[in-house]
C-alpha cells in the first residue's frame, strides 16, 4: 500500500481540482446533447458517464486530425497503455494496460476476437493501419466477466463501420513520404432505407530503417488488408449483419547475435503473416424493444511463416471458431444480458527438430462460458454485476466476477464510480508448447488469477468545455507466467508460473478542454508501479513498463485548415538482456524519451484535401525494446478525395 500513497495523493489533488471547476461551472451540461457512448464496458450500449470503469473513446474526428498511419501510433496518448515497438514500421507492437502483459488485453475487430493464439496469444498492433477505423473504444482493468480470459487486464475495440451514414461515398487517400513509404486507401459505403455496407482497400509498405546498433541494413515492411462488413434489415425486428477482414503482411527482421553481444544484428530474415477475421449473425427484437437478442458466427484464423535462413521455416498457424449468444431484458431502468459461448480453437506449430526436441504439433483445445450482467441505471446512482464461468478442454472450471458503482453527485458535474473483480487468463500454446531459438515451452502452467479494485472521478466544468477523469487502480495477480525462465542444465529458456503475487498499482488522469471554437487540448498522465516478488521476497520491477508516461495533444482549426501537434514523454524503463555468457540474464534501463508528432491538412474544395505529417520532430533517439533502434525523424505528405 505504501508505493500506491504517490498516486493518492496525486489523486486527491486532481479531485480538488475538478470539483473547483464543477463548482464553478457557468451552467449545468444537461444543456450540452453531446454523449459518449460505449459498447464495450457493458454487454449492452451505455454511457460513459454511467459506466463503473476507466473508458477512453477515440473518435473518427481525433483519427483523422492526428494523420496517424497506425493504430498503436494513436494509442501512445491513452492512459494507461504502455507501447513497445521493436523498431521501424511492422516489427511486432506490444500493447499493456495497466502493467500487465500484452497478451492479457483483449483486442476485438468489429466484435470478432483478434488475438493470434498462434503468436502468444497477443495482438500484434504493427498490422493495424488507421485508413479504415471509425472508432476505438479502451477500457481499462479486468474485464473477463464480460469478455472472457484475454481480458484480463482490459479490452481495446476497433470499430470500422460508422453508426450512421447516408446515401453513397467514396473515398481516397495517398500517400508518401520518409524511407521511400506510401500508403493507398480506398472506402466505399453505400446506405439505403434497409441495408449498409462498407468495403475497404488499404495498401502500405516502406523501404522501413536499420533497427540494430551495428550495421545499416533497412528494414521493410508492406501491408495488404481487404475489408468488407455490412447490415441488412430484412424486417422492423430482425436484422443480419456480417464481416470479412484479411489482411497480408511481410515484415523484414533482424536476427541476434547470440555469440558475441546478445544484441540484434542485420540479417536477411522475413515474417510473413496473414490474418482473417469474420462474422455473421443475425438481431432480433421485439416490437417495443424490451427484449433483443443475437446470434454470432465468428471465426479468427491466423497464419505465421519465419524465414530465418534455416532448412525449415518456422510456421505457426491457429483457427478459432466461436458461436455467441445474447440476450438482453429491458425493464425500465434496469437491463439483464445473458452470454453463451463456444469456442473451438486448433493450434499448428512446425519447425526444424534439433537437441531440444521437435517443434511439429497439432493441438487443440475447446471451451465452454455462460455470463451474466445486470444493470440498474437511476438518476444519481448506476450499478453494475456480472459474472462468468468457463469449462475449458486443458484447466480447471474458472470463475470470474466484476461489481461496478457510480454516484452521480446532485450538486455539480461530478461523478464518482468505483468497481471491483476477480478476473483470469489461461496460459497460451506458445508458453505451453511453444518452439523457437532457444525457447521451450512448459506444458504444466496455470492459469493466471487477478484481483482488482479502482475508484475514479469524473468531471464536467464550463459548460461541457473542461472534462477530466483520474482513477486510482490495484490489482494483485497470482502464479503470473514468467516467459524467460533460464534452464542451465540445457541452456535454453522455458516459462513458469512465480511464487509470490506480482502487483500492479497506480494512477490516471485524463483532460480534454475545448479552449476556443478552434483550439482544444488533450492530456494524459500515468503512473503504474508493476512489480513481482523474486525468490527472496523483494519486489523486482516488471519489464517495459515505464512508471511514468505522459501526452499534451493540441489541435487548432481555422478556416479551411487544420493543424495538430503531440507530444508524448515516456519515462525509464526496465528491460532483460540474455548476454551469451554469465549470467545469463541481467537488467538493464533505457532511458526515458519525448516524441513530438506534427500533422495538418488544408481543405482545397469540398472534395479535396492536403495533409502532411511529421514524425519524431526533434530526431530522438530511443529504444522501446533492448537493441532495437525506433526511426528517426520522418516527414509525409498526402492527398484525401471523397465523392
Amino acid at each position: 500500500m505504501s508505493k500506491l500513497l504517490p498516486g493518492l495523493v496525486w489523486g486527491l489533488l486532481i479531485v480538488v481540482v475538478s470539483a473547483s471547476f464543477s463548482t464553478f461551472a457557468i451552467e449545468n451540461t444537461a444543456e450540452n446533447p453531446i454523449e459518449s457512448i460505449t459498447t464495450t464496458a457493458s454487454r449492452t450500449p451505455v454511457s460513459v458517464t454511467d459506466t463503473g470503469s476507466a473508458v477512453t473513446i477515440l473518435d473518427r474526428q481525433f483519427i483523422t486530425q492526428s494523420n496517424a498511419t497506425s493504430v498503436a501510433d494513436l494509442l501512445r496518448s491513452v492512459p494507461g497503455l504502455h507501447i513497445s515497438q521493436q523498431g521501424a514500421r511492422g516489427a511486432l507492437t506490444q500493447i499493456r494496460i495497466r502493467g500487465g502483459e500484452a497478451n492479457q488485453v483483449l483486442v476485438l475487430i468489429d466484435g470478432v476476437e483478434a488475438n493470434d493464439s498462434a503468436q502468444g496469444g497477443e495482438f500484434n498492433f504493427a498490422h493495424l493501419m488507421t485508413s479504415q477505423i471509425e472508432r476505438i473504444e479502451i477500457v481499462r482493468g479486468p474485464q473477463s466477466a464480460l469478455w472472457g480470459s484475454d481480458a484480463l487486464s482490459g479490452v481495446i475495440n476497433i470499430i470500422t463501420l460508422a453508426d450512421r451514414f447516408e446515401g453513397d461515398k467514396l473515398d481516397l487517400v495517398i500517400e508518401a513520404g520518409s524511407f521511400n513509404s506510401n500508403k493507398t486507401g480506398l472506402t466505399w459505403r453505400r446506405a439505403g432505407d434497409r441495408i449498409r455496407v462498407q468495403l475497404v482497400l488499404s495498401r502500405f509498405e516502406t523501404q522501413g530503417s536499420n533497427i540494430s546498433r551495428q550495421g545499416g541494413e533497412e528494414d521493410g515492411y508492406e501491408n495488404t488488408t481487404v475489408g468488407l462488413n455490412g447490415s441488412f434489415e430484412m424486417s422492423e425486428t430482425l436484422t443480419a449483419f456480417g464481416m470479412v477482414r484479411y489482411s497480408n503482411s511481410r515484415n523484414e527482421y533482424d536476427d541476434i547475435d547470440f555469440i558475441t553481444t546478445g544484441l540484434p544484428v542485420d540479417a536477411d530474415n522475413d515474417t510473413r503473416s496473414r490474418q482473417l477475421y469474420a462474422k455473421f449473425g443475425a438481431k432480433l427484437s421485439s416490437s417495443e424493444g424490451r427484449y433483443k437478442q443475437r446470434i454470432s458466427f465468428m471465426r479468427t484464423d491466423t497464419d505465421n511463416e519465419n524465414d530465418s535462413g534455416s532448412v525449415v521455416n518456422d510456421i505457426t498457424r491457429s483457427v478459432k471458431d466461436l458461436i455467441q449468444y445474447q440476450g438482453d431484458i429491458f425493464l425500465g431502468n434496469q437491463t439483464l444480458s445473458f452470454i453463451a459461448e463456444y469456442e473451438d480453437l486448433s493450434y499448428e506449430q512446425r519447425g526444424l527438430s534439433s537437441a531440444f526436441g521437435n517443434p511439429n504439433r497439432d493441438l487443440h483445445s475447446r471451451n465452454r462460458s455462460i455470463a451474466l450482467e445486470y444493470r440498474n441505471d437511476l438518476e444519481y446512482w448506476n450499478f453494475s454485476a456480472s459474472a462468468r464461468h468457463d469449462e475449458n478442454s486443458d484447466f480447471d472450471d474458472a470463475n470470474s466476477f466484476r461489481l461496478t458503482s457510480t454516484w452521480h453527485t446532485p450538486v455539480s458535474d461530478l461523478d464518482f464510480y468505483v468497481s471491483v473483480g476477480r478476473s483470469f487468463k489461461n496460459p497460451t500454446f506458445t508458453e505451453r508448447f511453444g518452439f523457437f531459438d532457444n525457447f521451450v515451452g512448459n506444458p504444466d502452467l496455470k492459469p493466471e488469477i487477478s484481483n482488482s479494485w479502482e475508484f475514479g472521478l469524473r468531471s464536467v466544468a464550463w459548460q461541457g468545455k473542461l472534462r477530466s477523469s483520474v482513477t486510482v487502480f490495484q490489482s494483485r495477480l497470482e502464479d503470473e507466467v514468467n516467459g524467460f525462465v533460464f534452464d542451465p542444465g540445457t541452456g535454453s529458456f522455458t516459462a513458469d508460473n512465480r511464487k509470490g503475487d506480482s502487483d500492479r498499482q497506480g494512477l490516471e488522469l485524463e483532460i480534454t478542454w475545448l479552449a476556443t471554437a478552434q483550439l482544444d487540448f488533450r492530456v494524459g498522465y500515468t503512473y503504474v508501479d508493476s512489480t513481482f516478488d523474486d525468490t527472496t521476497g523483494r519486489g523486482v520491477d516488471e519489464v517495459r513498463r515505464p512508471r511514468h508516461v505522459g501526452s499534451l495533444i493540441g489541435n487548432y482549426h481555422w478556416g479551411k485548415a487544420n493543424l495538430n501537434l503531440s507530444i508524448i514523454r515516456s519515462g525509464n524503463q526496465q528491460d532483460d538482456f540474455f548476454p551469451p555468457f554469465p549470467p545469463f540474464q541481467e537488467r538493464v534501463e533505457l532511458d526515458a524519451y519525448t516524441l513530438i508528432n506534427l500533422a495538418g491538412s488544408y481543405q482545397l474544395t469540398d472534395n479535396f484535401q492536403l495533409t502532411g505529417r511529421i514524425e519524431n520532430l526533434s530526431d530522438e533517439e530511443y529504444e522501446e525494446v533492448l537493441g532495437f533502434q525506433s526511426p528517426g525523424f520522418a516527414a509525409y505528405a498526402g492527398i484525401r478525395l471523397s465523392w
